[in-house]
């Protein structure tokens, strides 16, 4: 709506000067002039929005590798609880159940309120978890067994609070403004250079918003339309939540 506005304006810029001028025939003295300015703002433009599309698309990028290193590190903390004595294994694994569910209630929000009170939840829950592990470890603190636990439990840790900074990490607000006033710019000039061909405008500047808009999508993970893949983490609860089949009277080992 403010880039048709902003045509409008420019439209009735043109109409006034031609008046002003006595030009009745609608030609202008500095026609190249304009056209020339238009191009170079429309230019100027397009790079703009493919510079912050880049960042968009890199910040997407990186919060979709960081969901499939936290899902295996996860994964790998899950199977190593093997490691420990059944009783310290079940009560780790309940807690994992738990976290797990956590971080995908985290990815799932849908405000950035939300998202902090999941990461509050997230931390707590980190807390309870890291101190089940080093009590269950404290009888081999000293062993490699031990190390091999704690390593992937604090990756674990580490990982979600680099998930939780990049989805905080956002386009600078100086250079959304300042694409904000280059489409503003673009459209009165359009409007001024090119009064009489409405529709030509009108369907360029919904392509620059629909280019402006995916760019928005693309920088909110939580209010946003595209949304990174949560695959690996979904998969990961699930799988930790099948059911445990007992082995028959004749698969107890061979």
């Amino acid at each position: 709506m403010s880039l048709l506005l902003a045509r409008e304006l420019g439209a009735w810029l043109r109409t006034r000067r031609r008046r002003t001028a006595g030009n009745v025939d609608g030609s202008s003295g500095d026609g190249d002039g304009v056209a020339f300015s238009t191009t170079t703002v429309l230019g100027l433009l397009a790079l703009l929005i493919g510079f912050t599309f880049s960042l968009a698309l890199g910040r997407y990028d990186e919060r979709r590798t960081l969901v499939l290193k936290e899902a295996n590190a996860l994964g790998t903390t899950w199977l190593r609880a093997d490691l420990l004595d059944p009783q310290d294994a079940n009560r780790v694994r309940d807690i994992l159940r738990r976290y797990i569910d956590a971080r995908v209630d985290f990815a799932n929000a849908k405000s950035a309120r939300t998202e902090v009170d999941q990461f509050a939840r997230t931390v707590s829950i980190q807390n309870e978890l890291w101190a089940a592990v080093v009590a269950a470890v404290q009888p081999f603190r000293d062993t490699p067994r031990a190390s091999l636990l704690i390593s992937t439990t604090n990756e674990s840790i580490d990982l979600s609070a680099e998930r939780f900074a990049a989805r905080q990490d956002h386009i600078p607000h100086r250079i959304l403004r300042m694409l904000f006033v280059f489409s503003l710019l673009s459209a009165g000039l359009l409007g001024f250079e090119r009064a009489q061909k409405r529709s030509t405008t009108t369907l360029l500047l919904l392509l620059f918003s629909l280019a402006v808009g995916l760019v928005l999508d693309l920088d909110l993970p939580s209010t946003g339309a595209v949304n990174v893949p949560q695959d690996p983490m979904l998969d990961l609860q699930r799988s930790v939540n099948l059911p445990v089949v007992p082995a028959g009277p004749g698969e107890s080992g061979s």
